[in-house]
């Protein structure tokens, strides 16, 4: 087959494909969808989960399909798009972060509400990474080392940042992940500024709070204007899986859900009252990799993670039950599951016990 690009050099070389879009809202030119791939009955053959298509979540973050070829406005019953499949070269990716040519690669969000589908931070290599072709400044303000903003909580409308100057109304906050204190808690997705009030508050359009608190909620996030994109060549071979935020309740919890596969970023900024636990379940199949990364300080308590069941140390021969003391800022360990159990490829700070 031959997928040699018949257009001017200029335009890159995508491949191209016509899929049904099930989300109702707007979808801008570059952002990621996955497969709805348990569309329909389970037990009966559907061939709609090769071509219906949804934002990235995480439960179909292991299912990337492409990246939208252009703009497409909101449509309450869904739509077809084309869009650009892995393999693609030389197409517009929207990100949500600088680049530098030929740098590295990033990987899409799943999770995160309509902020689901930009590209932000490395991932696994595979299917839903990108290599970056193009040098874009891409953002306002923003970044990924924890809580680097604060919003109101009364209101959940007035947002603390550094310097307002270069924003306006109608640019886009991304919120990725903020403060979970039990009374107020950040709800992740993309929200509109309405107005800026002086040098470093701006007002949303929306509350970014599923509910209000008398005090300031930290978050992580970024700020844009427009869709910022840059051109990027998208990968191939096995599933990257994407990448995810969690944001640790204050108030510490067990079990907290996380995305099966990809790498889990974890925002973090602030004080825990006791530890937040994940219950690491086995994989389904050998070869499956998981990854977990702190962004920013956890105080008094820590991140960890309970395996189900027992794995192997980075030793090679110790039983692994734990991994305790992820509470530093890049604190980063790596999973890779091989058949029955888990073993640790590496880790930087957290403790194996």
């Amino acid at each position: 087959m031959d997928i040699s690009q018949n257009a001017p050099q200029k335009a890159g070389n995508g491949i191209t494909e016509w899929v049904w879009y099930e989300g109702t809202d707007e979808l801008l030119e570059g952002e990621g969808v996955c497969f709805n791939t348990n569309y329909g009955v389970a037990a009966d053959f559907d061939g709609r989960r090769a071509v219906r298509v949804e934002r990235p979540s995480i439960t179909n973050n292991r299912a990337f399909a492409g990246v939208a070829k252009r703009n497409y406005f909101a449509n309450t019953g869904g739509q077809y798009i084309e869009i650009y499949v892995p393999g693609s070269r030389g197409v517009k990716i929207a990100v949500g972060i600088d680049t530098v040519i030929d740098t590295g690669y990033l990987t899409f969000q799943a999770g995160g509400g309509t902020g689901a589908g930009r590209f932000l931070k490395q991932g696994y290599k595979g299917r839903g990474s990108v290599y970056i072709r193009q040098t874009v400044t891409a953002l306002l303000e923003g970044g990924f080392s924890g809580a680097t903003l604060s919003v109101d909580g009364p209101t959940g409308l007035i947002v603390t940042v550094a310097d307002s100057s270069d924003m306006a109304a109608g640019d886009t906050f991304v919120i990725i992940g903020g403060e979970n204190d039990a009374t107020g808690v950040v709800v992740p997705g993309k929200y509109t500024i309405s107005s800026i009030t002086d040098a470093t508050t701006i007002v949303l359009k929306a509350t970014c709070l599923s509910t209000l608190t008398t005090g300031s909620i930290t978050l992580t996030g970024y700020i844009y204007t427009g869709n910022p994109k840059c051109e990027g060549d998208l990968m191939t071979g096995e599933e990257s899986g994407g990448i995810e935020f969690l944001s640790p309740p204050n108030a510490g919890v067990v079990g907290i859900t996380y995305m099966v596969g990809g790498i889990s970023f974890i925002c973090g900024g602030v004080t825990l009252d006791a530890d937040v636990d994940v219950t690491f379940a086995q994989e389904t199949f050998a070869g499956a990799q998981k990854g977990f990364y702190l962004l920013g300080d956890l105080a008094t308590n820590d991140f960890t993670l309970d395996l189900a069941t027992a794995g192997i140390r980075l030793d090679g021969d110790t039983a692994l039950t734990d991994i305790n003391e992820i509470d530093d800022t890049d604190d980063v360990v790596w999973l890779e599951f091989k058949g029955a159990r888990w073993f640790t490829k590496d880790l930087n700070g957290p403790v194996e016990a």
